[in-house]
């Protein structure tokens, strides 16, 4: 099965092995001292791992449908940037662990979800859930690499360069689950349909990790805490509130992800982050 043509440019997707210091992380809510924000941090962390195990598998299982070289070799890159970022996250968990946070329940609670998909939907459906996870976290990736300030207050934990790393990829490669899904599958109603599903449930996972997190700790939050968790996400071009018409893009017929163009924030990566471009190892 030829891949049907589309807007996206052709490029490379490298896999980077990238070298970050997780011991940097010493304390348990380390990003900006606020138990809600750094809850918030290790929740999608302790998503990655398994998630991005799903994703592989949902794509590896049509790559030998796929004819398009280009397609092909974008699958590649793909399969070999998604495995990079789950070991990675795994090293960051186990550090967050070790300072007692409660990684292991809450990678089970994400880890359940994903086998219930496996089980409930076929792999069609499977695939059209990676696509719509793949808008989430590029669109989630748009906002760290133009927001870099929002982690410039975070000196305790290898975080900040982990982050602006893997929403560089992550734009890198947002389009190959899509193409794929484009290519196998093609059903418009079924990709918006299940799309919908995973934009209402993402935060309310997020939500219930963070609740199960600090619920194990003790921790209750103080009011500086919720009025600053509440900016961060709900304020002026805060991380909710300018993510959500970016994920309603999503649900036009006939979307690409190509459509939004992110092309600027791949040129300018190395040349804006240095720092975080010297820990590049191979």
């Amino acid at each position: 099965m030829t891949a049907p043509a589309t807007n996206a440019p052709a490029a490379s997707i490298k896999p980077r092995q990238m070298d970050f210091d997780m011991t940097l992380l010493k304390e348990k809510y380390f990003f900006r001292g606020n138990a809600i924000l750094s809850t918030l941090m290790y929740a999608l962390s302790a998503s990655f791992p398994d998630g991005e195990r799903f994703f592989i598998d949902s794509v590896r299982y049509y790559r030998d449908q796929i004819d398009d070289p280009v397609l092909k070799e974008d699958i590649r890159g793909f399969i070999g940037q998604e495995a990079h970022h789950s070991r990675i996250h795994q090293d960051f968990n186990d550090q967050a662990a070790g300072l007692g946070m409660a990684m292991e329940p809450i990678r089970k609670h994400f880890l359940r979800r994903l086998n219930f998909g496996r089980k409930r939907f076929n792999h069609g459906q499977q695939l059209a859930v990676t696509a719509a996870l793949e808008h989430v976290t590029a669109t989630l990736a748009q906002w760290t690499l133009e927001n870099p300030q929002v982690t410039e207050g975070d000196s305790t934990s290898p975080l900040r360069e982990m982050l602006l790393w893997h929403a560089m990829e992550e734009i890198e490669h947002k389009a190959v689950a899509f193409d794929v899904y484009r290519a196998c599958v093609n059903d418009e109603q079924q990709r918006i349909r299940i799309a919908k599903i995973v934009f209402r449930t993402f935060w309310i996972q997020m939500a219930i990790a963070q609740v199960m997190l600090l619920w194990h700790d003790r921790r209750l939050p103080r009011w500086r805490e919720i009025r600053e968790a509440w900016d961060f996400m709900w304020g002026e071009n805060g991380f909710r509130s300018w993510s959500a018409p970016e994920f309603r893009k999503y649900l036009r017929r006939g979307f690409h992800p190509n459509d939004i163009d992110q092309s600027r924030l791949l040129e300018r990566w190395q040349s804006d982050f240095p720092e975080v471009a010297a820990l590049q190892v191979a």
